[in-house]
């Protein structure tokens, strides 16, 4: 719960502030001091989201940006026009929720010019996916056309499903989404899938769900 709450940016006063729970209480459970109740549990999930427990893709050099100073740091940058840590490697879930909320209307333009101009297929996901994650049609509907459109995007954010729904390494997360069927366990595979496909909140999640049970249909019912 700490480490989702740091990824996130919130300090321990502004959760509690957030969660109506006492400050020393809520330490108490981050540590262990004391056991968390469905209660607090609930309150986590209502300011994080349930995507706190969501696991993380396996690449080796997964970015995370933890602490509101670095993450102001972060928007900042991108304000300024400079993609800074989103154009090198793949960067957390949280964090690419944790700076989509943060974002004005400039910003949230930068990442729609980064997603279909920008100059690396890193610049391209890592945008996109910020974006998949924000509400508003036109953000949606611009997403499923880089999905469509961009096979280098495409490929990596099936990578980074498979390698997050099934913890596969990033190596054959790779391969895995050239040939969907190929996975150790294509059953497994689908059956997240299926899940992903009716994501509310992640249209890059819906559309590799979809995308993957499409071409994993052949195999799971042998």
């Amino acid at each position: 719960m700490r480490t989702a709450r740091l990824d996130a940016g919130l300090s321990l006063s502004r959760m509690a502030e957030l969660t109506h729970f006492s400050k020393p209480y809520l330490g108490q459970v981050e540590t262990g001091a004391r056991t968390a109740t469905m209660d607090v549990v609930d309150a986590y999930e209502r300011v994080l989201g349930a995507g706190m427990w969501r696991k993380e893709i396996t690449h080796p050099g997964l970015a995370r940006i933890k602490g509101e100073q670095r993450l102001s740091a972060l928007v900042q940058s991108i304000r300024s026009g400079s993609p800074d840590v989103f154009s090198k490697r793949p960067t957390a879930h949280a964090t690419d929720v944790a700076v989509g909320t943060r974002m004005d209307p400039d910003g949230i333009r930068q990442f729609r010019q980064w997603m279909t101009e920008g100059e690396t297929a890193t610049l391209r996901t890592n945008s996109l996916s910020v974006l998949a994650k924000l509400p508003g049609r036109d953000n949606a509907e611009l997403v499923v056309q880089v999905l469509e459109e961009d096979p280098k995007v495409r490929r990596l954010c099936l990578a980074s499903d498979i390698s997050r729904l099934t913890q596969v390494d990033w190596k054959t997360a790779l391969r895995v989404a050239d040939d969907l069927p190929s996975h150790p366990d294509p059953r497994k595979l689908a059956r997240k899938a299926a899940k992903e496909a009716v994501d509310p909140k992640d249209t890059e999640s819906r559309w590799c769900g979809s995308y993957m049970l499409r071409h994993l249909a052949p195999v799971v019912g042998r």
